[in-house]
């Protein structure tokens, strides 16, 4: 069965919106999984669909996806919301990198920005849970915060407005978000959410089989 979530254009109970714009990457040519992994079924419903949906059930202030191969076709999974904006990299083939700039530019500069891939569904509630995680930790000089599960670096990131310019100016060659990180070390923060969703990435048909498996049983 799919997620209960707030209807379309609303937040959950009205909630006032975060200072959070979110980039969900779907560019890729999902060449390892075989088929495209935005359109893998995932709690009945697109893949594509669940990942956003489950962002739209936050307070967060806009969605934007990041599409490049099958553009189209993923395009037409994305939930219809006033949040959400997809794009288009047609330099998708050249990396994440490019992906994650064109989500940036897309979105009003004033934001918090979480970055997050299709391949990486990640319930509400770990959402939730790491952006609040984030802004609690602002006044500590934080300038980025990764979720984490079982002292493991996972996924998504969320990073300061103020970080940008850096954003804006990611290339493969100089280690894509990597570079940030290791750039501001001493200001990035691993939130413990005790959830292992944290981990999950859906790269592979087994990896893809198995985490479907799981998440019927759950």
């Amino acid at each position: 069965m799919g997620t209960s979530r707030p209807g379309i254009g609303t937040t959950p109970g009205d909630e006032p919106l975060w200072p959070v714009g979110a980039v969900v990457l779907a560019a890729g040519a999902s060449t390892r999984m075989g088929t495209p992994k935005a359109l893998l079924p995932w709690r009945g419903e697109p893949l594509a669909a669940h990942v956003v949906g489950e962002l739209l059930a936050t307070p967060v202030a806009c969605v934007v996806v990041v599409t490049g191969e099958g553009a189209d076709e993923v395009a037409a999974v994305v939930p219809r919301d006033p949040r959400v904006t997809v794009v288009r990299n047609e330099r998708w083939a050249e990396g994440k990198s490019g992906s994650v700039v064109r989500g940036v530019a897309a979105m009003p500069p004033a934001l918090h920005v979480l970055v997050g891939a299709i391949d990486q569904p990640r319930p509400a509630a770990l959402v939730r849970a790491l952006v609040i995680a984030h802004l609690a930790g602002l006044a500590d000089g934080r300038v980025a915060t990764i979720a984490g599960h079982g002292g493991r670096r996972g996924h998504p990131i969320i990073l300061v407005p103020s970080l940008r310019d850096e954003l804006l100016a990611l290339d493969e060659a100089s280690a894509g978000l990597r570079a940030i990180t290791t750039r501001h070390a001493l200001a990035v923060r691993v939130a413990e959410l005790g959830d292992p969703s944290a981990l999950l990435n859906l790269n592979t048909p087994e990896e893809y089989a198995a985490a479907a498996r799981l998440s019927h049983a759950g």
